[in-house]
């Protein structure tokens, strides 16, 4: 018997997503690490003394992307419904503010890209809820 709110009720193409999702947050820290002006390359502050140490911005950005991925990784892993809409509400909370930040701060491109990820994280965290 499949108990309602179990892996198996989970959509499909919510789990690709949170696949895709994780592994692109692990390519992104990996990009900012070794080559941060390919990803940063309109950001003004690049050249910035201490812009690309890992006790700066680029080491924020880099812990957190990390933190999302080994989440995203585990709870992927591990199967379970609840961990799986933990990570989608994870994923939501910080596309949101990714949003918010780049479109406070003019970068539209940035904050397009966030604002469709975070659609698609509310729209899969409401097909779900309603189960």
């Amino acid at each position: 018997m499949i108990q309602e709110n179990s892996i198996q009720t989970m959509p499909k193409w919510i789990t690709i997503y949170l696949w895709i999702a994780t592994i692109m947050a692990t390519m992104f820290s990996i990009l900012a690490y070794f080559k941060p002006e390919v990803q940063f390359a309109t950001w003004e502050t690049l050249t910035a003394t201490g812009a690309t140490s890992l006790a700066g911005p680029i080491g924020l950005y880099i812990a957190r992307n990390l933190a999302t991925a080994f989440s995203g990784f585990y709870a992927l892993t591990q199967k379970s419904f609840p961990m799986l809409k933990m990570l989608l509400v994870l994923r939501l909370i910080t596309d949101g503010l990714d949003f918010a930040h780049n479109a406070t701060a003019g970068n539209m491109q940035g904050g397009a890209f966030a604002l469709i990820m975070f659609l698609i994280e509310a729209f899969a965290l409401f097909k779900i809820s309603k189960k």
